[in-house]
């Protein structure tokens, strides 16, 4: 039960309260990097998110904000070049102090090196601060338990979690993978106990962990105003026609085999698709890129090349369907970007995503290739004005509703309704 308002955070002390984000952003020294030295997917989103939420944050009337970052990358040798990953120290505008730390990256290793890498980097961060906010970003089990070590050794720290995913429902694989995914979940219910309070994508999240609505808020994701400025110093070639874009992971799950198909059934003589990401259906939309002409695969894109294509599109799409209990602990990060981009997107009604959003989004009239290939036929043979209608429509949604001065508002609105601490 939540104490009297005597009881709760006061306006003062809680403006001066340390902010300090343990996470794994993508510093701007250390992206070539990166990027360079990557196998497989980058995590361009959730360095974006991350990024939103520090923001926020940094926006906000608090005493210091400060990164502890060991950057979200691929371990080796396979998903990843490089056996060990370096620190650093830069800041992210004018506020925020980011501070890197080194890690071992060789696999399963690496979950201890990170581990003691966040620990120190935790410790040294709130070294002489009081009653420090520490939010951590995802159900990273090395972030975790560093977060619950610090709180032993520091009691009056206050634990926040961000959680875009559950561990259960995060990547495919075999019968061993699906095996150590169980006991990391297992591992990570036990962690998350001793957070106060939490950050939900979906409501659904604080059901299936048995979290009372009173310490937790559900910010499904975030739209960072920098990106307009990042993108307009991109550059695309421009192609001409009715184009359909699809960015992101080329996962089979998320659709993107049913958006090749509905593709292929649409009845337009200018129609286009763009593709950008990386993922296990990668060979699938290679090949059909190499014998249609139509269809032209980028293989994997920086986020400002991302959006810049999205600013060039007709029409953006998700294709992911509303199949899988996974669906229900997820908001598709893309969803808000699209948004943005000002032009029409269509996705299914997926229940990870709030009724608002659908005031903006195209829903097809079935959850398969024949509703998919239908809605772009139909926004195809749209008015433009009616095109540009939908897509200003959007952007303004989530300019307004939906950027980091807002949706961290909640979460510090949500902090202040806790009992001192």
């Amino acid at each position: 039960m939540l104490g009297s308002s005597a009881n709760r955070i006061g306006e003062t002390d809680f403006t001066k309260r340390t902010v300090v984000f343990l996470g794994g952003i993508f510093p701007p020294t250390q992206f070539d990097r990166i990027v360079k030295n990557s196998r497989g997917v980058v995590q361009n989103a959730a360095d974006a998110l991350q990024k939103a939420f520090i923001k926020g944050f940094s926006d906000a009337s608090l005493g210091q904000v400060c990164v502890v970052n060991l950057p979200f990358v691929g371990s080796y040798p396979k998903g990843a070049r490089s056996l060990f990953f370096p620190g650093c120290k830069e800041m992210l505008g004018t506020r925020v102090h980011v501070r890197g730390w080194p890690f071992l990256n060789l696999r399963f290793v690496r979950f201890l090196s990170r581990f003691r890498s966040a620990f120190h980097g935790l410790c040294v961060a709130t070294r002489g601060k009081k009653a420090p906010f520490i939010v951590v970003y995802s159900a990273h089990l090395p972030f975790l338990v560093a977060a619950r070590l610090l709180k032993i050794l520091k009691p009056d720290a206050v634990l926040c979690i961000i959680l875009p995913d559950l561990p259960e429902f995060m990547g495919v694989g075999g019968r061993l993978y699906r095996a150590l995914k169980s006991i990391e979940s297992i591992l990570f219910r036990y962690a998350v106990q001793g957070f106060s309070t939490f950050v939900f994508l979906t409501d659904a999240m604080g059901d299936r962990l048995g979290v009372p609505p009173a310490r937790y808020v559900v910010v499904e994701g975030i739209y960072n105003p920098i990106d307009d400025l990042v993108t307009e110093k991109s550059e695309e070639p421009v192609k001409s026609g009715f184009i359909i874009l699809y960015t992101g992971t080329l996962a089979e799950r998320y659709g993107i085999v049913d958006l090749l198909k509905a593709f292929q059934m649409i009845d337009l003589s200018d129609a286009q698709l763009w593709i950008c990401g990386d993922g296990d259906a990668r060979s699938r939309v290679e090949d059909i890129a190499s014998s249609d002409s139509r269809v032209f695969y980028y293989g994997q894109v920086t986020r400002s090349q991302a959006l810049s294509l999205q600013r060039k599109a007709s029409v953006l799409v998700n294709p992911r369907r509303p199949d899988g209990d996974f669906t229900k602990y997820s908001f598709p990060s893309k969803t808000m970007e699209y948004l943005a981009s000002g032009k029409p997107v269509i996705m299914h009604r997926l229940p990870g995503i709030p009724a608002e959003y659908y005031e903006h989004l195209i829903v097809p009239s079935s959850p398969g290739v024949e509703g998919l290939a239908a809605s772009l036929q139909d926004i195809a043979l749209r008015p433009v004005d009616w095109i540009t209608a939908r897509g200003k429509s959007g952007r303004a949604f989530v300019l307004n509703c939906k950027s980091p001065e807002a949706q961290v508002t909640r979460i510090l609105d949500l902090w202040r309704a806790q009992p001192r601490q």
